[in-house]
């Protein structure tokens, strides 16, 4: 598999599979971009479709967040631009008229958290691991979690998340609200997944478009903006730099703006 995602279908379903298992799935301009296209491609052209899964290639990562080989060096323009671009996919997959599920298997952290976040149904197997370590390197969620993530589990549990940095299981993430269903045995998940979205699959395309725009709470307009703009001044900041620098060369960062 050479190409940056893989699309499979089966039964209205379609499958993208994020295939950067070598960088952790790790989400490029490059993924985003395709991610984003698949998306609409499914909302716009493919009539049939009425289930969408997202999945990360091989077995230790769903994502493990922004490429920081691609962000390491950006200034505050060049960072937003990356960001926005992080926008685009992910809020096309949380306004998609076709329901998505995140299939998580391994690491879910930094953007491929949020991407997560935006999914409608999540199920995770029992090794997930869940987290923004952001805080940890001098930058900021980027990707929307700062607006979906409260929304998701409330205030204490986001805030605590977001500012330590740290990581969570899954029996935990279960406990807080950020899955659908428990964690399942890994050798269990694809299973698990398809049935669920066979039965998605198996109402009609239009009420499930109804549904979802009945449901959907908008993280469109000015919070996203100023989250992106914050984002973007902590990734070209020298400790941003320096945070993103440290966690390339596998060190502790050294923080020296006051």
């Amino acid at each position: 598999m050479d190409s940056l995602i893989e699309v499979d279908e089966a039964a209205r379903v379609r499958t993208i599979t994020l295939n950067r298992p070598d960088r952790l799935n790790a989400l490029n301009s490059a993924v985003l971009d395709a991610l984003a296209d698949e998306v609409r491609r499914v909302a716009e052209e493919s009539k049939g479709i009425r289930c969408l899964v997202i999945r990360g290639a091989g077995d230790r990562a769903f994502s493990a967040g922004a490429d920081l080989e691609e962000i390491r060096g950006l200034d505050a323009d060049r960072a937003h631009a990356f960001i926005r671009r992080g926008h685009q996919a992910i809020n096309a997959i949380e306004r998609s008229t076709v329901p998505v599920i995140a299939e998580v298997d391994g690491y879910a952290l930094g953007g491929g958290f949020e991407l997560m976040l935006a999914c409608h149904v999540v199920i995770a197997s029992d090794r997930s691991r869940f987290g923004l370590p952001e805080a940890r390197i001098g930058c900021i969620p980027g990707f929307g979690g700062t607006q979906r993530l409260p929304r998701t589990v409330g205030k204490a549990a986001a805030f605590h998340l977001m500012l330590t940095g740290g990581r969570i299981d899954a029996d935990r993430a279960w406990q807080i609200g950020l899955l659908s269903v428990p964690p399942v045995p890994a050798a269990e998940l694809r299973h698990e997944v398809e049935t669920t979205a066979r039965l998605i699959a198996s109402g009609s395309r239009t009420g499930l478009a109804n549904l979802l725009e009945a449901a959907r709470r908008s993280t469109a307009g000015p919070a996203l903006e100023h989250e992106a703009a914050l984002a973007a001044l902590s990734i070209a900041s020298v400790d941003g730099q320096e945070g993103i620098t440290s966690f390339a060369e596998r060190r502790e960062p050294v923080f020296t703006e006051e």
